[in-house]
């Protein structure tokens, strides 16, 4: 019971990723899952609740692999706020190119974002807002701009790593390239923080 459960929520999130919400239908998605169609209302309800169950699968996996884990860094307050933010920037790198989240569910979260859907305010609650709002508070701890400043300054450290990982599912960069990309990116905290005057 379990498998059918969780065959139909990997189906549904390549689906969902390749096609988008409205694109699947769910003729589809039973064809593709090779289950019946009452097995959808069974397990979900409808093919708006089956997207609800793989958006909150997304947010799940990307809060247990990633957002749990550099909490409590970012909190410490033997580390200088530019420290806590390299660190941040580093493990949310390390997280969009490791197998913690698929190419579908990177497609899923980005689909969200250019076109806002049912998942967009669950997305950008758990996870993205409050991730931008610390990193925004360490912004305006270490150079002393306002919330909107800092606001600003938190987007362009974090929209290249995004960015990048849209491109990645694309061309599969090596991990050379990644690797330095990484180093540049971080190196780049610097130029938003101080504009090369520090």
């Amino acid at each position: 019971m379990r498998n059918t459960r969780e065959k139909l929520l990997a189906t549904a999130t390549q689906m969902f990723a390749e096609h988008g919400f409205d694109g699947v239908s769910t003729r589809d998605l039973v064809y593709k899952s090779g289950v019946n169609l009452c097995t959808i209302n069974y397990y979900f309800g409808s093919k708006q609740k089956l997207y609800d169950a793989v958006i909150d699968d997304i947010v799940a996996q990307v809060k247990s692999a990633f957002v749990r884990n550099i909490d409590e860094y970012v909190s410490a307050h033997d580390k200088t706020p530019i420290e806590r933010i390299r660190f941040a920037l580093g493990c949310f790198f390390d997280f969009l190119f490791s197998d913690g989240i698929s190419n579908e569910m990177t497609m899923i979260v980005v689909r969200e974002f250019i076109s806002p859907g049912g998942g967009y305010n669950k997305i950008y609650n758990d996870i993205i807002n409050p991730l931008k709002m610390r990193i925004t508070r360490l912004i305006m701890d270490e150079i002393g701009v306002d919330e909107d400043a800092a606001y600003i300054r938190a987007h362009c450290i974090f929209s290249p790593v995004m960015s990048l990982r849209l491109h990645n599912s694309a061309y599969h960069r090596p991990q050379e390239f990644l690797a330095h990309a990484k180093e540049q990116i971080l190196n780049n905290i610097e130029l938003l923080l101080y504009g090369g005057n520090k």
